[in-house]
């Protein structure tokens, strides 16, 4: 019994975790999908399971990766938000309402580190993009 419930929590790990390493190659037309939650002024990874309750979580991620951000607002109140990186044309065309959900889809153009962060609260929403070369 011991040793089913460790292989099936391992299964679970690895799925958790599949796609999130930024060396490991993509399917032909996949994206690194990344899901992180707008609340208390922060962001906080959804998933993968590698940044899953990481507060500005780092994104990593492969030059020339198709990538894929869901943005969550969870906040309580009427608190706007928007998204940006740095260096990138990547932003909202509008605000993020409370309850709202919205993807950016993009191309990883260049090897560096960039800040991904919400233009109208950059103190506390700021991480950090990262862009690796093959």
């Amino acid at each position: 019994m011991r040793v089913r419930v460790l292989f099936v929590f391992s299964v679970l790990i690895g799925i958790g975790l599949m796609g999130c390493n930024p060396a490991e190659p993509l399917p032909p037309g996949a994206a690194r999908e990344f899901v992180l939650i707008m609340n208390d002024m922060r962001f906080i990874g959804e998933s993968p399971l590698a940044i899953a309750g990481v507060e500005n979580p780092d994104i990593v991620v492969q030059v020339g990766d198709k990538v894929k951000i869901t943005l969550k607002n969870k906040e309580s109140q009427l608190v706007l938000h928007d998204f940006a990186i740095s260096n990138h044309d990547v932003k909202l065309t509008q605000y993020l309402r409370p309850n709202q959900t919205v993807t950016v889809e993009f191309i990883a153009p260049r090897v560096g580190e960039f800040l991904y962060y919400d233009p109208l609260n950059p103190t506390t929403m700021k991480g950090r993009f990262i862009v690796i070369g093959r």
